[in-house]
């Protein structure tokens, strides 16, 4: 196992190379068509759970679970809102969207690492560009206060990109009514960022 690169494009790219070097098969986190589909499963999840369910909040950075969630929802339920976030220091798809094409970004530091991603998949982007009905990006501030929201309400340690969902809620309530889901996902969060933030929104 090597552990290579501080960010999600840097270990991408390592990834991509060491599959070219040694010849092996490389699978995209987020822009292969199984993985994508794999993940539409918790679109399913959501309408089989939720089935009077008026808006689905997803957390995104290159977009494959967004693109398997939108995808499932919006074939089944056409009307149903599609919400997706993105932290502000790495948010690619607004721009994207407004260019019809995914494009690069700078990227800034961020506590939600798991979604710092500089360029939507191509994939997912494609999937996406029709079917999200509105990007929201959030502040560092309102990932920390989801992280703790989650922790303190509802007894569940989420990382920051899967608690950016929670922030969108919080950053943005008068852009939701009815009956609303906001995905968590992941929990790898690093115990010291934990710690900081449990410290910060604790004051």
């Amino acid at each position: 196992m090597h552990l290579t690169g501080r960010f999600v494009d840097e270990s991408l790219d390592a990834a991509m190379r060491y599959a070219v070097e040694a010849g092996s098969t490389f699978i995209h986190p987020f822009d292969d068509p199984r993985v994508i589909a794999g993940q539409g499963t918790v679109g399913l999840e959501v309408l089989d759970q939720c089935p009077d369910v008026d808006t689905v909040v997803v957390a995104m950075g290159g977009g494959g679970l967004a693109a398997g969630v939108a995808l499932a929802v919006k074939s089944l339920r056409p009307a149903v809102r599609m919400v997706g976030v993105q932290a502000v220091g790495a948010a690619a798809y607004p721009e994207s969207i407004r260019r019809g094409s995914a494009v690069r970004v700078e990227c800034t530091q961020t506590i939600a690492d798991g979604i710092r991603v500089s360029r939507p998949g191509t994939l997912a982007f494609e999937m996406l560009k029709n079917r999200l009905d509105e990007v929201l990006t959030v502040s560092e501030e309102s990932l920390s206060r989801a992280v703790m929201l989650c922790l303190q309400r509802a007894k569940m340690v989420v990382e920051p990109a899967g608690a950016s969902t929670v922030a969108a809620l919080l950053s943005y309530p008068d852009r939701f009514s009815g009956n609303v889901v906001a995905i968590l996902s992941g929990g790898n969060i690093d115990p010291l960022l934990l710690q900081r933030i449990i410290e910060t929104e604790s004051r």
